[in-house]
């Protein structure tokens, strides 16, 4: 049976916070607590889905994708404070360079034929996101318990990074999405949009890490598909309220600055990920 869920928003430590969000708190136990959860709650949906092995699981039960805790996470969190829906973001700034996104790791981009064309596509948003002073965000980590699937609970959490993107001020972004059960199909019906050069569309790919044929999405976070616009309007406003934990104390500098996910030398150290969930 079903219990209420609530939001609850995960900020990074090395994150300049928004003042678009009025209840950003500085609480490492709860943040440890939900990070854990969420973690736990990926592993037995991906683990069930064949998305991942039972040895990449740790001693907690715990799926630990590289860089969560350098990620915002939007959470569905239920009565009990445990997990039931998460989607995690990695925000850039406008400056950051190829190599340092995600995608320039997936198979696609080490492709003989595709990888220079996957660059020449990204590396048009970036262009644009620099010249009109936007972020950057790749997206995924999606998960939802399965008795929250075909709820509005699993929209939610599909569509929450466009609200997320309007209380950042706008932003550009993509996500390598799995074909499986209709993921990507979705993401397009809320607005995402095949990377292209020219006339060519970069096609889907077989990944071999997770087991699945997946498909690189863009996504202009300030242009969803209009009949979800109403709908993002409304998650806006409640994302807007909606409690925002962060591991370590907040920089009283940061509370006007926009959010950009980390710091060059800390980019540098971060572990990479062959794509994302």
């Amino acid at each position: 049976m079903r219990q209420n869920c609530t939001f609850q928003i995960l900020a990074p430590s090395i994150a300049r916070p928004t003042n678009s969000f009025a209840r950003l708190k500085s609480d490492k136990q709860s943040y440890n607590h939900l990070l854990a959860s969420m973690q736990r709650l990926r592993a037995r949906v991906y683990l069930k889905d064949g998305a991942i092995q039972p040895w990449e699981i740790d001693n907690d039960g715990r799926f630990h994708m590289p860089g969560d805790e350098q990620c915002w996470h939007l959470l569905l969190v239920d009565d009990a404070k445990e997990v039931v829906g998460c989607a995690r973001y990695l925000v850039h700034d406008k400056n950051v360079r190829y190599e340092n996104l995600r995608v320039s790791h997936s198979p696609l981009a080490k492709d003989a034929s595709w990888g220079e064309k996957l660059r020449t596509a990204v590396d048009s948003d970036l262009q644009r996101a620099r010249a009109e002073g936007l972020c950057y965000v790749e997206v995924g980590g999606w998960a939802l318990a399965e008795e929250w699937r075909n709820t509005k609970a699993a929209l939610e959490i599909l569509v929450g990074s466009f609200a997320l993107g309007e209380l950042w001020g706008g932003c550009l972004g993509s996500c390598t999405a799995t074909v499986r059960h209709g993921s990507s199909s979705i993401l397009r019906r809320i607005g995402g949009t095949s990377l292209r050069i020219g006339d060519e569309v970069v096609p889907p790919y077989d990944d071999p890490e997770y087991g699945c044929v997946m498909e690189v999405l863009r996504f202009d976070y300030r242009s969803p598909t209009k009949r979800f616009m109403p709908f993002i309007n409304q998650l806006t406003a409640t994302l807007g309220k909606c409690p925002v934990l962060c591991p370590s104390p907040v920089p009283a500098w940061g509370l006007n600055a926009r959010p950009g996910a980390y710091l060059p030398e800390q980019a540098a150290r971060l572990e990479l990920t062959p794509a994302f969930q």
